[in-house]
């Protein structure tokens, strides 16, 4: 008995252990996060490619004159025009118009707009990609106020997805 009762205990305060182990560290999480490598200061942009079929080359503009503010606003890089340190390329892959939150036998009162892109960001000093990835994002908006309401609503996808380049390219180290 002596023998079943010390095994008894062993795994009973492992399992403690385990879970007073996993209680202190709910809450607790990992942030890939830092800053920029000392030779990238600045960062140029390469005219926004729109593969999008969507018919509003409005967007694109929009696009451009949105992540030309946040970078500015935020400063971690000089944005400048020509060659810089790094170079950001953008491509609008698709924007979608899609019917949101319908139940049967309503009519439609919202609509869907995402938009993806897909975002490389380069380092040209050592002439080598940092990363390439998509971005998602999407906003909600009333039929009833169409054009305004999806303007409006493509306003603030662009503003989404230009939030998570910039954090991706200056804090995503």
């Amino acid at each position: 008995m002596n023998f079943f009762s010390s095994l008894f205990n062993h795994i009973v305060s492992k399992k403690f252990i385990s879970l007073l182990f996993f209680i202190l560290t709910i809450g607790c999480y990992s942030f890939k996060g830092g800053s920029l490598p000392d030779h990238i200061k600045t960062i140029s942009f390469a005219p926004i490619i729109d593969n999008s079929n969507y018919g509003n080359p409005i967007y694109r503009d929009m696009f451009v004159n949105n992540l030309l503010k946040k970078f500015q606003s935020d400063n971690s890089l000089k944005v400048i025009e020509g060659t810089g340190d790094s170079k950001l390329t953008v491509t609008i892959n698709s924007i979608r118009d899609e019917t949101a939150f319908v139940k049967p036998g309503e009519l439609e009162k919202e609509r869907k707009i995402t938009m993806e892109v897909t975002v490389e960001f380069f380092d040209a000093v050592k002439g080598k990609s940092i990363f390439n990835r998509k971005f998602s994002n999407y906003a909600i908006y009333s039929v009833a106020g169409i054009p305004f309401s999806r303007d409006k609503a493509i306003e603030d996808v662009i503003s989404k997805l230009t939030e998570d380049i910039l954090l991706a390219t200056v804090s995503g180290w």
